[in-house]
């Protein structure tokens, strides 16, 4: 693993050029020799690639004044991207990424881009991560959520407790149901995508709420802290 001191040319860099992947860590920005996975063994990951492929078809399917009108609204939406730079993407990856999210949510898919804000973010987020007696939920503000919103929640789940920088870690771990009350108990879903938990492992959960009938997130709060047991 090679460190390395960005410059002018590149003040961040993060992801994978040629066999090269760059990332960073407490120590600083490194690159090291990536891998190809050769075949993909996660049920979510072949799930989400199946949701992908399904959209990716139905983009076929829309006229072209209905793509016109995705692309117009990819130029007017753009994206913040793992280094929080704000980039335009094209009319076909907004069909596909907002319909990935309402097929993985049971919502009806969109034909038509939106045209209406995303929805207010949370209050407040906290966590109580406690595998034994005690809750493993998050509590959140305001609640209950709006009668068409959901909580979209991305998690990942550490037994290095010292990392921090966790783009590369977080998983979709669940979407809760319209109108969801807090708390949002989350301990089944973490032990079904990442095993059995261990006290003393840390928890991180990044959560925005989500538009039913759009298929928009909004922005996220994140909160970690450790898996105690009482």
């Amino acid at each position: 693993m090679a460190l390395i001191t960005p410059g002018p040319m590149a003040g961040q860099i993060s992801g994978r050029l040629g066999s090269a992947v760059f990332s960073h860590n407490r120590g600083g920005p490194y690159v090291r020799n990536g891998t190809i996975p050769t075949l993909v063994t996660s049920q979510a990951a072949i799930n989400a690639k199946g949701r992908l492929s399904a959209q990716s078809q139905a983009w076929d399917n829309l006229t072209a004044a209905q793509r016109l009108a995705w692309q117009e609204w990819a130029l007017a939406n753009p994206v913040t991207n793992r280094l929080g730079s704000q980039v335009t993407i094209g009319g076909n990856a907004a069909f596909v990424g907002i319909n990935t999210r309402l097929a993985y949510a049971g919502d009806t898919p969109l034909t038509d881009p939106p045209i209406v804000d995303p929805p207010p973010a949370l209050a407040t987020l906290a966590g109580t991560l406690d595998i034994g007696a005690g809750d493993f939920e998050l509590t959140f503000t305001a609640t209950p959520l709006a009668a068409d919103i959901r909580l979209w929640v991305l998690l990942t789940v550490l037994s290095n407790t010292a990392i921090n920088y966790v783009e590369n870690r977080l998983r979709l771990l669940m979407v809760s149901d319209k109108a969801q009350a807090s708390p949002l108990d989350i301990e089944s879903e973490t032990e079904a995508r990442f095993g059995t938990l261990q006290v003393g492992q840390k928890v991180v959960a990044r959560v925005s709420t989500f538009d039913s009938t759009t298929g928009l997130l909004s922005a996220p709060l994140q909160v970690s802290d450790l898996i105690v047991s009482t």
